[in-house]
């Protein structure tokens, strides 16, 4: 709501930032550990003139450079997949949430342990971690502190845009080739392709939990 404080964990170039602080007046500060999306989440905030309410600052998600209990809200999406310690980043989103503070985030989940070879895959292609059950999720947010509110498994909902978002990159691909020039990262496409796959076969899911200090 307006003039919430909500951090935004792991903020990429900031679009979530943005969104929040334009759609609904929130006051947003996006954490970031690469300088370089940290400086073009800047220049596109200024771009916009959001940069009063809108700020993308670099920070490790396991070290939150915020104050305790010095916001209303903490999300992030599709990213603690990427992070090494995620009961850490958890601890750190309890840390810097007031009394009745919410978090909320999005992610990847495994309903069942890859194989060896899938999560090697994932690692290469897409710098992803050894992914979590459901139950494994709300152990983790709960033994950080916070009370689970809600789960929901998207994977229905994430499986068909996934799907379309492969067969794009697809074609991308296929243009890059018939010019001649360079066809992207061959790991990341492998692992996509795979990665697909598994949420299809619904041995990957998606995952909203929101949760209250």
């Amino acid at each position: 709501s307006n003039g919430s404080r909500v951090a935004d964990f792991c903020a990429g170039l900031g679009g979530t930032v943005r969104h929040l602080a334009h759609k609904y007046g929130a006051d947003v500060t996006g954490i970031e550990l690469t300088p370089a999306r940290v400086a073009g989440a800047q220049e596109l905030t200024k771009r916009v003139g959001l940069q009063e309410t809108a700020r993308v600052i670099e920070g490790n998600v396991l070290e939150v450079p915020l104050a305790d209990a010095s916001m209303d809200a903490v999300v992030s999406q599709e990213a603690f997949c990427h992070v090494p310690d995620v009961k850490k980043a958890l601890t750190e989103a309890f840390r810097i949430l007031r009394k009745d503070g919410r978090l909320a985030f999005t992610d990847w989940m495994a309903n069942e342990p890859l194989t060896a070879d899938d999560a090697q895959l994932m690692w290469d292609g897409m710098a992803i971690q050894p992914l979590h059950s459901i139950s494994d999720y709300c152990h983790l947010v709960e033994s950080s502190g916070l009370r689970v509110l809600s789960v929901t498994d998207l994977t229905d909902e994430w499986g068909p845009i996934l799907q379309e978002r492969l067969a794009m990159y697809q074609r991308l691909r296929e243009e890059a080739r018939q010019a001649g020039t360079p066809t992207g990262h061959d790991a990341f496409h492998r692992s996509y392709v795979r990665f697909v796959e598994l949420i299809r076969q619904r041995k990957l899911g998606g995952i909203r939990i929101v949760a209250l200090k």
